[in-house]
């Protein structure tokens, strides 16, 4: 498959196309240590209640979370992450959860905000959810 093995595909806008792959850290065009988000800490705050601490590693390629207020408080853990850097300073990143939980999210450096959708199984089958937040920066 074009693009890595693990066949993750993200884009970088503009005129010269970029393609960044995987948690490998495999680019053209940026190195995932360059991402906005890489080496820093953040609290985001859902749309439902729900509080993260999320830490990223300074490659860029792996987040520890913890959910620290909400539905799952206590849930945390440290995952693999795939990103794509879909315009200047706004990012995509996806990740599995031991779990099983599958989480996708677009951070805005612009404005501060984010997007997620996860899903997960219930029920016998599989549900998703979209919510949405806001981010800051820790010290």
């Amino acid at each position: 498959m074009e693009g890595g093995e693990s066949g993750n595909r993200g884009w970088k806008g503009g005129p010269d196309l970029r393609l960044e792959v995987g948690s490998q850290g495999i680019d053209r065009g940026i190195a995932m240590s360059d991402f906005a988000f890489a080496g820093k800490t953040f609290v985001v705050r859902l749309d439902n209640g729900v509080v993260l601490h999320n830490i990223y590693a300074a490659e860029g390629n792996r987040l520890q979370y913890a959910e620290i207020d909400g539905a799952s408080e206590s849930a945390s853990g440290t995952v693999d992450l795939h990103v794509a850097e879909v315009s200047p300073k706004v990012y995509l990143l996806g990740w599995n959860e031991v779990t099983g939980t599958a989480v996708t999210h677009v951070m805005n450096f612009h404005d501060r905000t984010v997007t997620g959708f996860w899903s997960f199984d219930q029920d016998g089958g599989r549900t998703g959810e979209v919510h949405s937040g806001t981010f800051e920066e820790l010290d």
